[in-house]
């Protein structure tokens, strides 16, 4: 018992000697922002025309990706004009009204009834959802897949409705796995590496939707192997391994195989790779979790480095954080004195 205080105070001593040489280049703690929109200024316009009632901007954003090839920046775009659309959609029905065709009109609008789906339903396992809220989910569920598949229609090259419909046949009774397997081919024959699309896809194949674990594990490595060498879906195993880790009990994320991953991941996301996108900007802060539980301090202390001021709700929200920002900073800090522990 001597001994072992001894060792502790030791080590609170080294911890408090050596903590401010470690990582005194980072960011303040208060410069730390939660899912910082990307630099994107025609963006950032038509989110603010559509919140002040102007769809046009944002018909013409969309227009500009309408026939690709950049389908991961159309997906975000949809992704975040969906947003705007759920604290206020006036102007969507605007443009619904002057352009009931119009095919990004319509990606939009089937984009923003899974997203009030999703509201009413609530983020909680099923046990824990009321009939209520079920009763709302299919509500809006159930208008999804006409308006989608107008969309498809109104621009065969796109592959973005076809990603929405996985999300769809997931929240489906049962999960429609026949609406999900013809969403699949579908987008694969448009974007077969599409990152968003995979991680949508992962969800559905999960134990807890509609797949098993051996399921997971078996499309993540797959689609990973079928990449090329630096496509983003090299991280893809290390988020099954993620999905895995939250639903078991006992160590998951330091056997060999998540260290792997975690390898595979650093491979297209380095410390001196630019975090373009959000997406790379998430997949950053799963490889910094990783590497924290692994004890990789040094390699994560790289990685809080690149990082920057850019924490995201995911992963951290995947193990019901009701404060991911916090939750980065904690684990920062937590790196940055496991480090000063080790120095003489």
């Amino acid at each position: 018992m001597v001994f072992s205080k001894i060792k502790e105070m030791r080590a609170f001593m080294r911890v408090a000697k050596n903590l401010d040489k470690v990582g005194s280049d980072l960011p303040p703690d208060e410069a730390v922002v939660l899912d910082a929109p990307v630099e994107d200024p025609p963006l950032l316009a038509a989110e603010q025309a559509a919140s002040s009632g102007d769809w046009l901007p944002a018909a013409r954003l969309l227009a500009h990706t309408q026939s690709g090839p950049d389908w991961e920046l159309r997906d975000y775009h949809v992704n975040r004009l969906s947003d705007v659309a759920l604290e206020g959609d006036a102007w969507l029905n605007a443009w619904l009204h002057e352009l009931p065709d119009d095919p990004n009109a319509l990606l939009l609008h089937g984009d923003v009834l899974i997203g009030r789906a999703w509201e009413a339903r609530g983020a909680k396992y099923a046990k824990y959802t009321s009939d209520e809220q079920f009763a709302g989910f299919f509500h809006y569920l159930g208008q999804v897949e006409p308006v989608l598949l107008r969309a498809a229609q109104a621009n065969p090259a796109d592959p973005c409705p076809w990603i929405r419909m996985l999300t769809y046949a997931m929240g489906s009774p049962g999960g429609r796995r026949e609406v999900f397997d013809r969403a699949w081919a579908e987008v694969t024959d448009r974007a077969p590496h599409h990152q968003g699309a995979h991680g949508r896809a992962l969800q559905y194949v999960c134990g807890k939707w509609h797949g098993s674990d051996e399921e997971m594990f078996a499309f993540a490595y797959r689609a990973a192997d079928a990449a090329p060498p630096d496509s983003a879906l090299q991280v893809l195993p290390l988020e099954a391994w993620l999905e895995y880790d939250v639903t078991k009990d006992g160590p998951v994320l330091t056997r060999p195989e998540v260290r792997e991953a975690v390898n595979r991941a650093l491979a297209v996301c380095p410390p001196n790779a630019p975090a373009t996108y959000r997406w790379h900007r998430s997949d950053r802060n799963l490889i910094i979790r990783n590497l924290w539980v692994q004890e990789r301090n040094e390699e994560a202390l790289e990685q809080f480095r690149a990082a920057g001021v850019h924490a995201t709700s995911y992963p951290w929200n995947l193990y019901r954080s009701e404060d991911p920002r916090q939750q980065f900073l904690d684990v920062r800090e937590g790196v940055r004195m496991a480090i000063a522990e080790t120095m003489p």
